[in-house]
């Protein structure tokens, strides 16, 4: 009997009846692959879906049918999976290694002649990319996804097979597996017997601090395209850069009020954007339209979102050929939300309406492949050409003891920009970084070069050029926008330019410079051991390799000291700054503890006979004080920036490997903080500091400052100490002043959208070992500005912004901005009775892009607590 039944039960999962799509009209299906709701227990868009679930569908849907096969590409700092599912037909399946090399031939169209690039046109099947749900409470991408693959493996119908035949969908399921899974996990927690309440009140619509958008470090993982800061990312990248899709959509949401955002996108644009792209985007976007229209469904392009920064997840590939696209959908929050007009945005419908985009783009691209692969090879061969006619020709940027330039060149290489090293010393006419004029010098051997007339040209000089161009009739729009008290259309930051934010020097040069040898790796710099020391060991500051090195020194327990002042040992000059490790005090085992390390961080560490020096001050002097391994803690919560947090969490723990600890800010205000030297506060603003502490907060945590402690703060944390009522600083935040000619005569916004400045440093402070750079650029992403006291003691102030003719590197500002923002301090730090305050006025760890800043930033927090 139990066998008969269990017969009936699998002879009825075979049949087509069990076999469904709740977003198809008509249609059949193999019945052989397994729907959604068999698996999962419920349809695409009745619940979200947990990663382990998720995991189990895309693994029985591979096993199902030769139309799908199941890759992983990277796990997330949390252990998760990173999938890429690749689908077509399965004579497609069967000639996977091929599609890759024809790919590759027209992503890299040199050397070809036109009868081979049409030969590979002919035989290659378009490829698109669909990523779902960057953003991990955006979560009705995760179940389209979910809903799109299941037509693709299992429709039968005449639509489907042709965009099988005729593509290859590349469908990241969920791009930030670690904050999908908080959204999910929290929605579960707080979803009733009844279903979810569609009050925008209900909890259920809301979420933890920071809550569920970022990834594990609290990051957006839409700005992390070309920093690769995380395995998603690096993972996701690379498989891109494997397979050369021709066309990437990133499907994400927004306001639950709204409805839907398809290309072509508003202003600004970045000018490098070909017009193959734009045409495009028109393309796709008549083609939303229409599948919307037949649904009647409402839609809108051309505003809301931009293309002008190269980090997005549309931005990113675009510059590498393919139609790169945003897709948002208004969000159903926790399941159901009510909306402004009085309706409920579900997660069905949201679900339903990604799902009828990724068919839509899918079905364009099948149907119009030859022209979209042609397109696709206009794009790459016209970036070589371009750039060969280009004054921006060549980058070089010669290499430097801290390895900077290195690690530059190394993120170029994994976005597959060509990178070529100087084989002998070149005199050319070459326009330094920061500079208008050029003027002849000598460019030295060894130097990276990177000539921008290649395939990959376009995303090079969108991450290289020194300052990305704005649109002349954008800017004059925007005036005009502000004059009239109206919001203004700068999306994210405006400067990102990577020989600044690596404080690397670079030059470009309109001829190119040669000969050259192709660079495929970063050489490894050899790392000897030291000899065994007689007095000590010594390292330069001021490299990632020895801050790694004092790090780990010191969460070892091994005792440190710093010299202010330079001295020569033997051979080796030591400029101001440097650490040393004595003998004796640490005693024997401390030789073998220093070369493991040593090698370990890839630091150059020289033996030391003698505390006598052979020049400049002894080792012994007064001057050279211990390091004491500071205990850190590092505030979070709410009211404190998420992302700030993040920002400063991930360069303890990847950079630094030292150890922090996460606090309430509210606990930074209580007995708790004597267990702790350093307190880091990230951004949040002032009245939300002092609304979290209260008087007795603050006033704790005043005496414990005055009583040997710590405080740093970051970006907008900095204007709640440089009020009256933290009591610590004599620093004020300056008052708006920008009113002129507004309509309404009130004050005109003035925050920076992003731009990069220059500072000058103080190059006698402590806070600057290593740094040997007279100008300093910084990110200015705020409208804050400070006033330094009158009468300043020397080394108060550390970095100051430059002189207004000096100040701008790249990206906007507001005409009023320079003259206010010139010569005011962007770092300080005070002494408070026995203990110290360190300010930024902006966040040097910013998306672990400011690379340039990470030895100011070390400095700070390892060196501030024995000053």
């Amino acid at each position: 009997m139990y066998r008969a039944v269990g017969l009936l039960l699998l002879a009825m999962i075979a049949s087509p009846v069990a076999a469904q799509q709740p977003f198809a009209e008509g249609g059949t299906w193999d019945p052989r692959v397994p729907t959604p709701a068999s698996v999962l227990g419920y349809e695409p868009g009745e619940r979200f879906t947990t990663h382990a679930m998720l995991s189990r569908y895309l693994e029985a849907v591979a096993r199902s049918t030769s139309r799908v096969r199941l890759d992983t590409v990277a796990q997330t700092f949390e252990g998760r999976e990173l999938y890429l599912v690749i689908v077509t037909s399965e004579a497609n399946q069967q000639r996977l290694d091929e599609i890759r090399v024809l790919a590759r031939r027209i992503a890299d169209p040199r050397g070809a002649t036109p009868a081979e690039l049409d030969d590979a046109v002919r035989r290659l099947p378009a490829i698109v990319w669909l990523g779902y749900s960057v953003h991990g409470n955006e979560a009705s991408g995760v179940e389209a996804g979910i809903a799109f693959l299941y037509q693709l493996a299992a429709g039968q119908d005449s639509d489907t097979r042709m965009m099988l035949d005729s593509t290859v969908v590349l469908i990241d399921p969920v791009q930030n597996p670690d904050g999908h899974e908080r959204h999910v996990q929290y929605v579960n927690r707080m979803r009733g017997a009844l279903g979810v309440p569609p009050s925008p009140a209900a909890l259920i619509q809301g979420g933890d601090w920071p809550g569920a958008r970022t990834s594990h470090y609290y990051f957006d993982m839409n700005r992390d395209w070309f920093v690769q800061s995380h395995p998603e990312t690096r993972g996701r990248t690379r498989t891109m850069l494997e397979w050369w899709p021709h066309a990437a959509v990133d499907l994400h949401e927004m306001g639950s009020s709204a409805s839907y955002y398809f290309a072509p996108p508003m202003d600004p644009v970045n000018k490098n954007v070909h017009a193959t792209v734009w045409k495009w985007w028109e393309i796709y976007g008549l083609a939303n339209a229409a599948a919307f229209d037949a649904h009647g469904w409402s839609f809108f392009r051309r505003e809301g979102y931009d293309d002008f920064y190269p980090g997005y997840g549309d931005s990113w590939p675009t510059f590498t050929g393919a139609a790169g696209m945003t897709y948002e959908q208004a969000s159903s929050s926790g399941g159901a939300i009510r909306r402004s007009d009085g309706t409920v945005m579900t997660l069905a419908e949201a679900t339903h309406h990604h799902y009828t985009t990724s068919w839509s783009t899918v079905m364009t691209t099948a149907r119009r492949r030859t022209e979209r692969i042609r397109d696709y090879l206009e794009f790459r061969q016209s970036a070589i050409s371009e750039g060969q006619a280009d004054p921006l020709r060549q980058v070089v940027i010669p290499r430097d003891a801290d390895g900077r330039a290195d690690s530059l060149v190394a993120r170029l290489l994994s976005d597959s920009i060509e990178v070529y090293t100087l084989r002998q010393a070149a005199r050319a006419r070459a326009t330094a970084y920061g500079e208008s004029a050029s003027a002849a010098m000598t460019l030295p051997a060894g130097s990276w070069v990177i000539d921008l007339a290649q395939p990959q040209g376009r995303l090079a000089r969108a991450l290289l050029e020194p300052d990305a161009q704005l649109d002349s009739a954008f800017i004059a729009e925007e005036l005009e926008n502000r004059r009239q008290a109206q919001g203004d259309r700068f999306y994210d930051m405006t400067g990102w330019s990577l020989p600044y934010v690596f404080r690397v020097r670079a030059y470009h040069v309109s001829s190119p410079v040669g000969p050259l040898d192709r660079a495929r790796s970063i050489p490894q710099r050899t790392v000897t051991p030291p000899d065994r020391a007689n007095y000590g060991y010594a390292f330069a500051p001021g490299s990632e390799t020895s801050i790694r090195l004092l790090a780990s020194l010191l969460r070892d327990s091994v005792r440190v000291w710093f010299a202010p002042k330079s001295f020569r040992s033997g051979d080796t000059d030591f400029p101001d700054g440097a650490f040393v490790v004595r003998v004796a005090p640490n005693g024997e085992s401390v030789h073998e503890h220093v070369r493991r390390l040593a090698v370990q961080a890839g630091a150059r560490v020289i033996a030391l006979r003698s505390a006598a020096a052979d020049g400049g001050t002894d080792l012994g002097s007064n001057s050279v004080f211990y390091v004491r391994p500071p205990r850190i803690a590092l505030a979070g919560g709410s009211p404190i920036s998420g992302n700030s947090f993040g920002y400063t969490w991930f360069t303890f723990d990847q950079h630094f490997r030292y150890p922090v600890t996460p606090l309430s800010l509210n606990d930074a205000g209580s007995p708790v903080m004597d267990d702790f030297d350093v307190l880091i506060v990230p951004s949040a603003s002032a009245g939300s500091i002092n609304g979290e502490l209260g008087e007795n907060g603050r006033d704790r945590l005043k005496q414990w400052v005055q009583e040997g402690g710590v405080l740093i703060t970051l970006d907008a944390a900095t204007s709640w100490l440089a009020t009256e009522q933290p009591g610590l600083s004599d620093f004020r935040l300056r008052r708006d002043t920008a009113r002129a000619d507004s309509a309404g005569g009130a004050p005109l916004p003035s925050s920076v959208p992003g731009a990069i400045a220059r500072t000058r440093g103080d190059s006698l402070s402590w806070m600057l070992a290593g740094v040997q750079a007279g100008e300093i650029p910084v990110l200015v992403f705020s409208n804050r500005i400070y006033d330094a006291p009158d009468r300043l003691r020397a080394g108060v102030v550390v970095l100051r912004y430059a002189a207004v003719d000096r100040l701008r590197l790249a990206g906007f500002m507001w005409p009023e901005v320079p003259d206010r923002l010139a010569e005011s301090p962007y770092l300080w730090t005070e002494s408070a009775g026995r203990g110290r305050i360190i300010a930024f006025a902006g966040d040097p760890n910013f998306r672990d892009m400011w690379r340039g800043l990470l030895p100011v930033f070390a400095n700070a927090v390892f060196l501030g607590a024995s000053r």
